[in-house]
């Protein structure tokens, strides 16, 4: 059983915040290197029509006009973070995957209530690092990473995908990944 230790939406920006809890619920957008493009956005950010890619002296004015908070990226904090957070996830089990900086994968077999270990490492992350994370819990990674989808939107921030409710998480992640698209592809008119 493979649980996914996904590191926020926007996991630069959230890093940013570690340090600037006033920017919690304010839009941030973190840039690339020389401050070329977007890549990094909140949700906040995100309702104004920025888009992760977006070149920085196109969205320049409607930042300043939203009052959104605009960071260069800041690598050297990010890897920072991503390290801690590793070292709390060491604590709970060796076999660990890193996948990316905000995404590893964690071996939980053999382990019993795998649903409130992962509440536990969700709260440790919390605590110990003010990180949020979402954490997805399913028989193989593919599958921890369509569960990914629905825990990202959880309260509790995790999601267990097991015989009893695979069904309908398929179904809701299908719905989503179509009418999704549809949004995406065809605007209101």
């Amino acid at each position: 059983m493979w649980n996914t230790v996904n590191v926020c939406n926007s996991f630069y920006a959230s890093c940013e915040r570690i340090f600037r809890p006033d920017l919690i619920n304010v839009p941030i957008v973190v840039l690339s290197n020389n401050d070329g493009c977007v890549i990094a956005l909140t949700n906040e950010a995100k309702k104004h029509g920025i888009k992760r890619g977006a070149a920085y002296f196109e969205i320049k004015e409607l930042a300043r006009l939203k009052n959104i908070t605009v960071f260069s990226s800041n690598y050297a904090l990010y890897h920072s973070i991503s390290e801690r957070i590793v070292a709390i996830l060491a604590e709970y089990t060796t076999n660990i995957e890193v996948y990316s900086i905000d995404e590893a994968w964690l071996d939980m077999n053999g382990l019993s209530d795998r649903y409130a270990l992962a509440c536990q490492i969700r709260k440790s992350v919390l605590d110990w690092v003010k990180m949020p994370v979402s954490i997805d819990i399913a028989p193989t990674k593919t599958l921890a990473k369509v569960a990914n989808k629905i825990g990202k939107n959880k309260p509790s921030g995790v999601c267990e995908l097991c015989p009893k409710n695979i069904r309908t998480i398929f179904f809701q992640t299908l719905i989503f990944l179509t009418f999704g698209a549809l949004a995406v592809n065809y605007p209101k008119s």
